[in-house]
């Protein structure tokens, strides 16, 4: 094997690498609790802390299948845009939170507009199944949204109006699917619970109203859709139930890979350097031969 025939492989090699890096930029998980010995497994926001969810009955932690628990804000990845409301789907209130701090609020006109974008303007949403049998849910009677984009996950942003936390926070169930108008379940995939993010978008010396961030991933990583529903009560939503309402703020689809619909991640410069080097590789191999 000559040293020409080497170089061409390693040479693909960083290029494949710079696109791996690519596709992983803005990918980067924030630090979960990892468990009962981490030592933010007790802190308390809002008097919920990570504990609490385990309490709950879900396995805390960072690996495949737990729930994953931040302390921090969510952060936007890349290609995030905000779900538009298809209709006027089971909303039955709308209002504006005034009192970011102390969970103020006054009650307006009922407008989809008010769950169309993250700025505490939230839509309320009656539930219909009080129990956690899925074959009960009744997606279609949700908040049904529009994400933009094929989403394997959807990402909730809840307004907290009252305690107790987290449960009325987290008090509601997501469905994805492609055909936002059927009433037949079928056509609905449940989603569960695989991330939160305590302090919501802001942190909570800014904010406490908007705590308790979610994300929500169908349980096979290359299963997309469309349309997201969100609904008050059913089986996903916490234990012990208090009251058959939600508060939305917004919704936004992601990727299995957590970036937004919008579009792809924005490669880094180093990134980009990478590919140079080794799209440079191959063409010096390639002139060599030539001659």
């Amino acid at each position: 094997m000559t040293l020409d025939t080497l170089r061409i492989p390693f040479a693909r090699t960083i290029v494949a690498a710079a696109l791996v890096a690519a596709s992983g930029a803005a990918l980067a998980d924030p630090p979960f609790i990892t468990g009962p010995a981490d030592p933010n497994y007790t802190t308390l926001f809002q008097g919920a802390s990570a504990a609490t969810f385990a309490g709950l009955g879900f396995s805390v932690g960072a690996g495949p299948g737990q729930l994953h628990v931040s302390i921090n804000t969510f952060t936007d990845p890349a290609g995030l845009i905000f779900a538009t409301a298809v209709g006027t789907g089971g909303l039955n209130a709308s209002g504006v939170t005034t009192g970011l701090l102390n969970y103020n609020y006054v009650i307006t006109a009922t407008n989809t507009a008010s769950i169309n974008a993250r700025d505490f303007a939230w839509g309320q949403n009656t539930g219909t199944n009080g129990t956690t049998n899925p074959a009960l849910d009744q997606p279609w009677l949700g908040s049904v949204f529009d994400m933009g984009g094929q989403a394997n996950k959807a990402v909730v942003f809840p307004v907290v109006d009252h305690d107790p936390l987290p449960q009325e926070a987290l008090e509601y169930t997501v469905y994805l699917g492609n055909s936002p108008n059927s009433t037949n379940l079928a056509d609905w995939h449940l989603a569960t619970l695989s991330e939160v993010y305590m302090q919501g978008w802001q942190a909570d010396n800014v904010a406490l109203a908007d705590g308790f961030t979610t994300v929500w991933t169908l349980a096979s990583p290359t299963d997309t859709f469309r349309y997201v529903s969100v609904q008050a009560l059913g089986s996903g939503a916490l234990r012990p139930l208090f009251g058959d309402e939600d508060e939305i703020d917004a919704v936004a689809g992601l990727t299995a890979e957590g970036t937004g619909v919008g579009v792809n991640p924005v490669p880094e410069p180093e990134t980009y350097a990478l590919m140079l080097l080794g799209l440079g590789a191959i063409g010096a191999v390639a002139r060599r031969r030539r001659r």
